[in-house]
C-alpha cells in the first residue's frame, strides 16, 4: 500500500473515532447548551490535539466540515468546559442557561437541585432566574469599594512599597501570560508578542535605573 494511501486510512480513522465521540451524525446546537460534557472534552482534545491536520485543513475549516458547528462555537465550547468544567454541560442539558446567568447561580448548584438557605428548588428556568435576580440583587446592595487614597496622600515609604506589590503582581501576571502561551493550541506568534513585551518593559525598568544612578 502506498504511504499517501496509509497516511489517508489513518487520518480517515482519527476522523471516525472523533466523529464518534461527539456524535457526528447529530448536528450540535447554535449554543453550547446542548453539548455532553463528553463531546465538549473531545472538542478540546481534537483542538489541543490538531487533529484537523491530520486532513490538512485549518481548525476553522475543520469544524464546519467534520463537526458541523462553526470555529467559534466550538471555541466557546472549550471556553465553558475549562472555566465551569463538566458540571456545567450536566446542569444544561435540559435547562437552557446563558453563561451570565449560569455564573451567578453556580455556587447554588448541588446534584443538579438549587439549595438556597435551606431550600431545595428544582432546576429549571423559572427557579434559576429567581436565583440568579437575588444574586443580582444581593450584589447591589453592596457598599461600594472604598476609594484608593491619592498617591500624594501616601508618604513616600507607602509609595515605595505599593510599587514594589505592584511590580511582583506583574511579573506574577507575565508567567501567567507565558504559561498561557506555551500551550499547544496557541499561535506562535503570541511567544513573539510576550517576548517583545517583556523586552521593551525591561528597557523601560532599566533606563529608570540609570537615571537614578542605581544601574
Amino acid at each position: 500500500m502506498k504511504k499517501s494511501m496509509i497516511r489517508q486510512a489513518q487520518a480517515d480513522e482519527a476522523l471516525l473515532d472523533l466523529g464518534k465521540v461527539l456524535g457526528q451524525s447529530m448536528a450540535f446546537g447554535t449554543v453550547a447548551g446542548r453539548c455532553s460534557a463528553a463531546q465538549a472534552a473531545a472538542l478540546g482534545q481534537a483542538r489541543s490535539e490538531k487533529t484537523y491536520r491530520r486532513v490538512g485543513l485549518t481548525w476553522k475549516e475543520f469544524c464546519p466540515k467534520h463537526l458541523r458547528m462553526s470555529g467559534t462555537q466550538a471555541d466557546e465550547i472549550i471556553r465553558l468546559l475549562r472555566e465551569f468544567g463538566p458540571e456545567y454541560f450536566e446542569n444544561t442539558e435540559s435547562v437552557r442557561i446563558s453563561a451570565d446567568t449560569y455564573r451567578l447561580v453556580a455556587p447554588f448548584i448541588q446534584e443538579k437541585t438549587l439549595r438556597v438557605e435551606g431550600e431545595t428548588l428544582e432546576l429549571n428556568s423559572a427557579n434559576v432566574q429567581k436565583v440568579a435576580k437575588g444574586v443580582r440583587e444581593s450584589q447591589r446592595a453592596l457598599p461600594p469599594p472604598a476609594e484608593p487614597a491619592p498617591a500624594a496622600l501616601l508618604n513616600l515609604s507607602d509609595r515605595i512599597d505599593a510599587l514594589y506589590r505592584h511590580s511582583m503582581g506583574i511579573a506574577a501576571e507575565f508567567r501567567e501570560v507565558a504559561k498561557d502561551c506555551r500551550q499547544p493550541d496557541q499561535p506562535p506568534n503570541f511567544h513573539a508578542m510576550l517576548r517583545s513585551t517583556i523586552t521593551l518593559a525591561c528597557c523601560e525598568m532599566k533606563r529608570v535605573s540609570l537615571e537614578n544612578g542605581v544601574a
